[in-house]
């Protein structure tokens, strides 16, 4: 009987393996694209992060078909560059978050998940009075309420302070 690999971080059990280095490659690539100073501070804090959970343990990735000693899910894995990046430009997190979407944001793409009762998004062109899930552009909190005020996305805390 074969053993699931499960996450180092949440326990959990990860059914198609997909390493941090392919992870780790993919965010490179467009982080240098975005801030190549805040690239190398990325590498650094990714060395860290697979020297801290490395094991002796290795699981096959189904992209690129290697072995690796550390063992994250997607998920977790880019959770943790989201908070880390968070720390350096809430921005860049904002887009990180869009695009590397694993539901850190808790918005339960995942049919079987336990959702927050999700309505279908209607599609406006009064794009001011849209609701979006993300992080408010004046205090950085996840908000699940962001509004355009003024030209920045705002939660309501900092719309009511406006």
């Amino acid at each position: 009987m074969e053993e699931t690999t499960i996450c180092r971080i949440c326990f959990e059990p990860i059914i198609n393996f997909l390493c941090t280095d392919c992870l780790s490659k993919t965010i490179s690539r467009w982080l240098s694209s975005q801030d190549k100073q805040l690239l190398v501070e990325y590498q650094k804090f990714n060395s860290f992060l697979l020297n801290f959970f490395s094991s002796d343990e290795q699981e096959f990735c189904v992209k690129c078909k290697r072995k690796s000693n550390t063992i994250l899910c997607p998920y977790c894995y880019t959770n943790e560059v989201f908070w880390w990046l968070f720390t350096k430009n809430i921005n860049l997190a904002k887009k990180f978050a869009y695009l590397f979407n694993f539901d850190f944001l808790g918005t339960g793409f995942y049919p079987h998940a336990k959702t927050r009762n999700l309505k279908p998004i209607i599609i406006t062109e009064d794009q001011d009075n849209f609701n979006e899930i993300g992080i408010c552009e004046s205090c950085g909190q996840l908000s699940e309420n962001l509004k355009k005020e003024n030209g920045l996305w705002l939660c309501e805390s900092c719309r009511e302070e406006g």
